[in-house]
């Protein structure tokens, strides 16, 4: 052969040009693998794992992680033939249709938690997802929801439930390992949610709301969003580096100039159901995505027994309190996060009647 430097001759298979030195290129080296085809990796114990990527999917923490299918080999030749059939090999991955989960679900105690009018909202909810009622979940695509949702409704409410619904079933499927994230996350209901009715829980329902924590621990986030006066967008933003306990504030917010990262106080009566919340190596206050808080709130709702108000209600009560406890209106507009107390006087404090008395009786 020669010298791919010097040109001059050199024994066949010559690592190195006995003239110049020169490192030969020789064509017996294996190619690497492409992107995508798999990856082969020696283990302490002297086997082969064989590892491919089947896709990808959007974490809790809003990151993007792969979903991987893994097998071990004795020899690394096995390992490295198998990646083709890893990547194509469908029937290992399991499936359930909707029918099956939502058996499931019927037999689970988070639907036997559920009050009876819950039930037969859902009840409504499962009717209208008939058409694939015996689609496998993994087979399921957001179009598929989407236009499913778009055909068997016409309004927000119930098709908000049809999603709820649905996504009762693909947590069963997550823990069941056939998925490993909530499609539902992704679908965009295709009509406007109707404006909330504007009131305030009064003290007795939210004293009531007291009596169901910390027996159901999540009610603790509706009792944060009261004593804080707290939106569930500014709830599931506040990062638990910025919550200070000791000194009582922590830093968030949303929307306007005046409510994005705002210091806000946090009252002696829920800084135990914070601590309770910020468990180690947690980085957010909250972490559960918005349908999931939504159907953990409603339940809630309906156990306690209040009024089937929204959520924006806990800001109501925190305004309406604030203010009827006599607080000067530029401190309530600085800890709500408005840039003036007559959006707040506006838009969030209700007065109660036994209020309206107290004052009058002043005179």
């Amino acid at each position: 052969m020669l010298c791919r430097k010097c040109k001059k001759d050199i024994p066949d298979g010559s690592t190195f040009c006995n003239w110049c030195g020169a490192r030969q290129v020789l064509a017996s080296h294996p190619k690497k693998r492409g992107n995508g085809q798999g990856t082969v990796i020696k283990l302490p114990n002297g086997k082969y794992k064989a590892i491919v990527t089947l896709g990808y999917y959007m974490g809790e923490d809003s990151k993007r992680h792969a979903r991987k299918r893994t097998r071990t080999f004795i020899k690394r030749s096995d390992a490295i033939a198998a990646l083709p059939s890893m990547k194509t090999d469908v029937s290992r991955v399991p499936d359930m249709n909707l029918h099956d989960l939502h058996e499931l679900y019927l037999a689970s105690s988070d639907y036997a938690a559920l009050s009876k009018s819950q039930r037969d909202k859902l009840g409504f909810a499962w009717a209208r997802w008939a058409d694939h009622e015996f689609t496998g979940i993994a087979q399921l695509t957001v179009a598929d929801i989407e236009a499913c949702i778009e055909k068997h409704t016409s309004s927000f409410y119930p098709a908000r439930d049809m999603k709820v619904m649905l996504s009762h079933l693909y947590r069963i499927a997550i823990k069941k390992e056939i998925l490993q994230y909530n499609k539902t996350d992704y679908v965009e209901i295709p009509f406007d949610s109707p404006k909330a009715k504007r009131d305030s829980w009064t003290t007795e329902e939210v004293e009531a709301l007291w009596q169901d924590y910390p027996l159901h621990p999540f009610t603790g986030y509706i009792l944060v969003m009261c004593y804080a006066g707290l939106r569930y967008g500014e709830l599931s933003t506040i990062f638990a580096e910025n919550v200070h306990l000791d000194e009582r504030y922590m830093v968030g917010g949303i929307k306007s100039e005046a409510g994005i990262d705002r210091t806000i106080p946090i009252s002696k009566r829920i800084v135990p159901v914070i601590r309770a919340m910020l468990k180690p190596g947690q980085t957010k206050l909250i972490h559960m995505n918005e349908d999931r808080f939504y159907a953990s709130y409603w339940e809630t709702i309906h156990r306690t027994g209040l009024r089937e108000l929204p959520p924006q209600t806990c800001r109501h009560f925190f305004f309406s309190r604030m203010t009827a406890a006599g607080i000067q209106g530029g401190i309530i507009a600085e800890v709500g996060g408005h840039a003036n107390y007559l959006t707040t006087l506006k838009n969030y404090v209700r007065i109660s009647l036994d209020d309206k008395l107290t004052a009058v009786d002043q005179i």
